[in-house]
């Protein structure tokens, strides 16, 4: 990669832009959609969330290319910004939520909602769209953008640690209540799995693992599909809930949810440690390669 020079005032000025465009998409969105909606009546709220979340994606990406372009005069895939996916990721993507549910289905009540098969596809699609949206916006804001402007200032470790810290801060507003308790176990849990989407990003050079990973565990466990609460319902109507029997924050994830428990951090400790040994391998296996280059040897 290329190096970008920039001072450290600028990193930090580039960096508050890249987050404010992030914002900025969301909340144009929001009064765009709000508005057209109070006219337009919809049959319900998936639709809603489908416009929106479309609406969203598109926006935020034209306004993080066009900084790029025009105001770094950069190209995205400086930034990591591209479509490479590689085994490992695929893999993580599915064990991640494959274990967390299998931890906790056998520990609570599971409850089933029927929807009309149109119902249900409606709401896998809002579901998908939303979890894309959070997976690949997030993911270019802090894996991409962020981290490699520190990356290119400082270094990698800095670069790593720094964004997964603030990814768990940007969390906090939507927690349905907030004690210290809960907080710590947020910024703990939230900063673990950002270290997770980090080294996915830098192993594979790309964020589209890491955007995979977001993506997939959204999906299954944030947004309609599975609901694992305390109470059901608690937060809308899923295709499936998994009722917990205890009010423990390490188990239930406090104020936040399961992704703040002790299960999802463990989730998280297993798939960093699936992407770390991925790549001490890969680069095992390209040493051999990396000597025929330096010996002027052409590889097939």
């Amino acid at each position: 990669m290329s190096s970008f020079s920039f001072s450290t005032g600028k990193t930090i000025r580039h960096m508050g832009i890249y987050f404010l465009l992030f914002l900025a998409g969301d909340l144009f969105c929001s009064l765009i959609f709000d508005l057209l909606f109070s006219v337009v009546e919809l049959p319900g709220s998936a639709w809603y969330s489908l416009f929106r979340m479309a609406g969203c994606l598109i926006l935020t990406f034209f306004l993080f290319r066009l900084y790029t372009v025009r105001g770094l005069h950069r190209r995205l895939e400086e930034f990591r910004i591209s479509f490479r996916l590689n085994i490992w990721s695929v893999a993580a993507a599915v064990l991640l939520p494959t274990f967390v549910l299998c931890i906790y289905i056998p520990m609570g009540r599971i409850t089933v909602n029927r929807f009309s098969p149109g119902e249900t596809l409606l709401l896998l699609a809002a579901s998908a769209l939303t979890a894309l949206k959070a997976g690949i916006l997030e993911e270019m804001l802090f894996r991409g953008f962020i981290m490699r402007l520190l990356e290119d200032r400082w270094n990698r470790v800095a670069a790593i640690l720094l964004p997964s810290f603030l990814f768990s801060l940007l969390h906090i507003p939507s927690m349905e209540r907030i004690t210290v308790s809960d907080v710590v176990l947020l910024v703990v849990s939230g900063t673990l799995v950002g270290i997770l989407f980090s080294l996915a990003a830098c192993t594979g050079n790309s964020i589209s693992g890491s955007a995979l990973i977001h993506t997939l565990w959204n999906f299954l466990l944030v947004t309609s599909v599975f609901h694992i609460t305390t109470v059901q319902e608690a937060y809308g109507t899923p295709l499936f809930s998994v009722i917990l029997p205890t009010d423990n924050i390490l188990l239930t994830g406090g104020g936040f949810g399961v992704e703040a428990s002790v299960v999802s951090a463990a989730g998280y400790l297993l798939a960093c440690g699936l992407i770390v040994l991925t790549g001490r391998l890969e680069r095992k296996g390209s040493s051999p390669a990396e000597g025929d280059r330096s010996s002027g040897k052409d590889r097939i």
